[in-house]
């Protein structure tokens, strides 16, 4: 008992270091390297085996809340956007996390996950499901973050210099469509009892995935019942410090399986490695762009800022300050987000089962 609030208060002094320092995703990145590297030295990090489910319920959840009725009517003027940007993404993840694996020795689920172009935490929280090295997994993921918010806006700058302001699509549904009022949105009428149902909900939804055989069904379960609710209901809450709390907590968790064996990992061939990462992230990031900008897809700025593998927040942003479409760009985010935690981790599963 006392390791585990041990592991809990020094995640939470990590936390708030990380956001003196604004380092991106401070819950995440900071508790992790709080718990992470003090237990390289004390060895006392722990947690409960149920905040993992708690930890990828409520990800699911916010993951779901991202998805509003206005995307679905949406959906079908970037179906072909969509679908060609996770055809490449997928491509690019196999290709990645071969030369990974090939450079750096690290095994092939490990460097398969590290190289999905998902969320730090959700793809970190995944890992530990799926029997991955997840210490190195949350490394990758980490260092393709940063260096996407550090790089991607001065690259996309400047390639798209000429471009000017785009205009919005007026095919595109904003704002919030009304929604009939059902018997769930009657029963279920003011915040605090949307917040209640919302969580009470994901924690169950969430442990049934964890028994159930889906892939990341601890996630991806929650996230697709709170989308359906979402989208035909307005009973669904999740407030950004619920998030801050999931991803705090799934820093800690990434920082319990850290120790000194872990830094014997790091060496100057997983460098490399890491650097293939990101620059396969420029080539596929640049090839989609300019691809959607000829066959007149997309404008070329709307495509580097929805290929971008940051979060669909920050490339939101960032579309913000660049004068970007952000009704098409948020919501391939989003999509891209989705694809991530419920698509790739069944096709690695089946990929490393085939390989041997």
């Amino acid at each position: 008992m006392i390791s585990i609030l041990l592991t809990l208060v020094v995640a939470w002094v990590g936390y708030r270091i990380a956001g003196q320092l604004r380092l991106p995703a401070p819950a995440m990145l900071g508790s992790m390297l709080a718990v992470g590297i003090t237990n390289v030295f004390l060895d006392y990090a722990a947690l409960p085996w149920m905040s993992k489910v708690i930890a990828q319920a409520v990800a699911g959840a916010f993951i779901g809340m991202q998805i509003k009725k206005k995307d679905v009517l949406n959906f079908q003027y970037l179906i072909g956007p969509f679908l060609l940007l996770t055809l490449l993404l997928t491509i690019n993840t196999f290709i990645t996390g071969t030369v990974v694996h090939t450079l750096a020795g690290f095994d092939m689920k490990t460097s398969l996950l590290g190289a999905v172009a998902g969320g730090v935490s959700d793809i970190s929280l995944l890992s530990i499901e799926l029997g991955a090295d997840t210490p190195i997994v949350a490394l990758m993921q980490t260092l393709r973050l940063v260096g996407v918010l550090l790089f991607f806006p001065y690259w996309i700058r400047y390639f798209t210099r000429k471009e000017g302001i785009v205009e919005a699509d007026i095919r595109l549904v904003t704002g919030n469509p009304e929604m009939g009022s059902t018997w769930l949105d009657r029963l279920i009428s003011n915040r605090e009892k949307k917040l209640a149902f919302t969580f009470i909900l994901s924690m169950a939804a969430g442990f049934m995935g964890n028994v159930s055989p889906i892939p990341a069904g601890a996630m991806v379960v929650p996230m697709a019942i709170i989308v359906f609710l979402n989208v035909t209901t307005s009973v669904c809450y999740v407030p950004i410090q619920l998030k801050t709390v999931a991803q705090l907590l799934a820093g800690a968790l990434v920082g319990c399986s850290i120790r000194s064996s872990t830094l014997a990992m790091l060496n100057g061939r997983s460098l490399i490695a890491m650097l293939v990462l990101m620059v396969n992230y420029w080539i596929v990031n640049l090839i989609y762009s300019m691809y959607c900008k000829k066959k007149n897809l997309l404008d070329l700025k709307s495509a580097m800022l929805a290929s971008a593998p940051g979060g669909a927040t920050d490339m939101s942003l960032i579309a913000a300050d660049l004068n970007a479409d952000l009704t098409k760009i948020a919501l391939i985010q989003v999509l891209r987000a989705v694809y991530a935690v419920t698509f790739m981790p069944a096709v690695i599963i089946l990929f490393t089962r085939w390989m041997g």
